[in-house]
C-alpha cells in the first residue's frame, strides 16, 4: 500500500458503527420482535428493498422510504415513524475511534466520503449532525443519482479527487463494494472494526505518529 494520496471512506457500517454494538443489536432486535421479524430479518426488509435502491440514488426522499417500509407494519404517521427511526438509529453516529482517526490522517492525506445514503447535501448534514468537516470531498449516492458498485460512482469520485486510481485508498464494510474499487485500479481495505483498520494503517506506515 504505497503512493497513497487520498482515503475514501464509506459511511454507514465504517464511520458510523455503534460504540457498544451488542446493546444496538439488542435494541434493533427487540424492535423487530414487535414487527414481528428477526433483527437481521428486519434489516433486510429495509435495506434489501426497492424502496431503498431509490431512495439510495435519490428517487425518493428518506421519508418517502421510510414511509414505504413502514406503514404496512401499522406506522401510519409521521410521528410513529420517526419515533422508531430514533429508537432503531439510538447508539449509531460517528465512533469516537473513527473520528480520532480522521484527524490523524488529514494532516497527510485527501480525505473522502463515498456513502450508499438517502442524505441529501451530506457534507452540510455532517457538519451539522456529527462536527464532522473534515472531508474534502463528500459524494452521497442521492446526490449524485449512482450508487456503489455501480462503475460510474468510482469514475467520478476519481474525477473529483483528480487523482489516478492507484493513488486512491477506499475503506468500505462490503466486499462487492471494494471489489467494485479494486476493479478500476483503487486501493481497498475491508473494513472490520476501529482497531483493525488502525493496526493495518499502522503496519502500511501510514499512521507515523508513534501511537496504535
Amino acid at each position: 500500500m504505497t503512493n497513497i494520496a487520498a482515503v475514501v471512506f464509506d459511511f454507514g457500517g465504517v464511520l458510523d458503527v455503534p460504540e457498544d454494538r451488542e446493546s444496538w443489536l439488542a435494541q434493533r432486535d427487540h424492535l423487530a420482535a414487535g414487527v414481528g421479524m428477526t433483527g437481521e430479518g428486519f434489516w433486510h426488509y429495509l435495506f434489501r428493498s426497492d424502496a431503498w435502491e431509490r431512495a439510495k440514488r435519490g428517487q425518493i426522499t428518506e421519508e418517502a422510504f421510510w414511509a414505504d417500509r413502514l406503514m404496512p407494519l401499522g406506522m401510519h404517521s409521521e410521528a410513529q415513524r420517526r419515533a422508531f427511526v430514533a429508537r432503531l438509529m439510538a447508539g449509531r453516529g460517528v465512533h469516537p475511534a473513527m473520528r480520532a482517526l480522521l484527524e490523524r490522517l488529514q494532516a497527510r492525506y485527501t480525505l473522502a466520503l463515498l456513502s450508499n445514503t438517502a442524505v441529501r447535501n451530506m457534507a452540510d448534514w455532517l457538519a451539522e449532525s456529527f462536527d464532522l468537516t473534515v472531508f474534502d470531498e463528500v459524494i452521497s449516492s442521492a446526490d449524485v443519482g449512482l450508487a456503489k458498485p455501480e462503475e460510474a460512482i468510482y469514475r467520478l469520485l476519481l474525477e473529483r479527487l483528480r487523482l489516478p486510481p492507484e493513488t486512491v485508498l477506499f475503506i468500505d464494510d462490503l466486499a462487492r463494494n471494494t471489489t467494485a474499487a479494486d476493479a478500476l485500479g483503487i486501493q481497498t481495505i475491508i473494513f472490520e472494526s476501529p482497531e483493525v483498520l488502525v493496526s493495518v494503517l499502522q503496519a502500511h506506515g501510514m499512521l507515523d505518529d508513534g501511537r496504535l
